[in-house]
C-alpha cells in the first residue's frame, strides 16, 4: 500500500514542456523522496507519435524515426529520475500498434513498449491499474475510459484518477452509503506551443498544465504556473 502516489498524465515527448523535467524533479524532492512506499503511474500518451497519427499530419514536424530518437533522449532524464514506474496504454501511445493491426501485420514484428522506448526495466505497461493507498483505499487508473472521472469513479465503485483530457484538471468527491469517493482528471503536461497542437488554436478550453498528486489517500492536483512566456515559474504549490 502506498502513501504516496504520483500520476503524470499525457506527456506526448517530444513535444512536452519544455519544463517538465525540473517540474516532476520538484515534486520528487518535495513529496516522494520522503515517501516511505511511493509509486509513480504514468497516464498514458508518454509519447505523441504525431507522424503516423491517423488524423492530419504537419510536414514541418518530426519523421517517424527522429520523432522517435528525439522522444527517447528527452525521456532519459524520466527513466533516471523514475526508474519503477506503471504506464498505462492510451492512445497515442499504442498507435504503433494500432497501426499493426490496421494493415494486418503480427504483433510479433514489433518490438514491446519497452523495448521501443528504451525505457528501464522497472517500467511495466498495462492497459489500466489498481494501487491501494496506506489508507487501504484503491484507487484506479485508466488513460481516458470516461469524459468524466466522477462518473469512471462512480462505475468503479472506488475512486479513480485519468488523463486524456488536456482541458480537465479537477478533483471532485461523490458519496455514497458505503462511504466517501472521488474522481480526478490530470490535465497534461503538453508544449501547447508546438504545432503538434495546431488543432488546439481555435478552442475555447485551453489545455491545463500540471499534474496531480495522492497523498495517504487524499488527492491534490499541482498546477505549473506559467509565466507570460509560457515558462515554468518554479513556483510549487
Amino acid at each position: 500500500m502506498h502513501d504516496v502516489i504520483l500520476p503524470i498524465s499525457d506527456l506526448h515527448f517530444p513535444y512536452n514542456h519544455p519544463d517538465v523535467v525540473d517540474f516532476l524533479q520538484a515534486i520528487k524532492k518535495k513529496y516522494l523522496d520522503k515517501a516511505k512506499r511511493p509509486a509513480v503511474v504514468f497516464l498514458g500518451d508518454e509519447i505523441d507519435w504525431h507522424s503516423i497519427s491517423f488524423h492530419e499530419k504537419n510536414p514541418e514536424l518530426f519523421t517517424p524515426g527522429d520523432e522517435l530518437k528525439t522522444a527517447i533522449h528527452r525521456m532519459q532524464p524520466l527513466y533516471k529520475m523514475f526508474p519503477d514506474a506503471w504506464v498505462i496504454e492510451s492512445n497515442h501511445g499504442s498507435l504503433v500498434y494500432r497501426k499493426q493491426k490496421f494493415h494486418g501485420l503480427p504483433r510479433e514484428v514489433f518490438k514491446s513498449y519497452r523495448d521501443m522506448l528504451e525505457a528501464p526495466r522497472g517500467w511495466k505497461w498495462v492497459p489500466d491499474l489498481i494501487l491501494k493507498t496506506n489508507k487501504g483505499a484503491p484507487v484506479y487508473f485508466h488513460h481516458g475510459k470516461s469524459n468524466d472521472s466522477t462518473k469512471l469513479s462512480q462505475a468503479m465503485a472506488m475512486n479513480a484518477v485519468q488523463g486524456h483530457y488536456h482541458e480537465k484538471f479537477k478533483i471532485e468527491y461523490w458519496a455514497n452509503p458505503n462511504g466517501l469517493f472521488w474522481g480526478m482528471n490530470c490535465g497534461c503536461l503538453i508544449d501547447d506551443s508546438s504545432l503538434a497542437y495546431s488543432y488546439n488554436k481555435t478552442n475555447l478550453k485551453r489545455p491545463l498544465i500540471g499534474t496531480g498528486i495522492i497523498i495517504h489517500g487524499i488527492p491534490k492536483l499541482i498546477p505549473m504556473i506559467l509565466n507570460k512566456k509560457g515558462r515554468w515559474t518554479g513556483f510549487l504549490p
